[in-house]
């Protein structure tokens, strides 16, 4: 992850912070997977949850705003097919399938199937 996403994720947690309802909903769900990246020591950045559907806008905006090109998702909820849609929606793409290594909460390495979404 490089500092320009560092920088921008920061900046959400400061406004947060300072007051939480200046941040949306979505924006935030961008926030906490930043956050999961930071503590699991994600070989890419990975999407363990996609917000609600009616979030995924401002999700998408500021995952685009952080300079991020991809995600990888590597949510298995009931909800993924329609999430899929609602990225396609905001006119993200599937790239392909993937692996993310990342540390699980006993700190050892584990490898996750993945959906890589190229954010355009």
């Amino acid at each position: 992850m490089n500092e320009k996403i560092r920088t921008y994720f920061e900046s959400i947690r400061e406004a947060a912070e300072n007051d939480a309802k200046k941040v949306s909903r979505g924006t935030l769900e961008a926030y906490w997977a930043y956050e999961f990246n930071c503590n699991n020591d994600c070989s890419e950045f990975a999407c363990n949850e996609l917000p609600w559907t009616t979030d995924i806008s401002d999700f998408v905006k500021a995952m685009r705003e952080a300079g991020l090109e991809t995600i990888a998702v590597t949510e298995t909820s009931t909800a993924l097919l329609e999430n899929l849609h609602k990225l396609a929606n905001q006119g993200c793409t599937i790239d392909g399938l993937c692996k993310v290594t990342r540390s699980n909460i006993w700190g050892n390495v584990e490898e996750i199937p993945a959906i890589r979404i190229r954010m355009n």
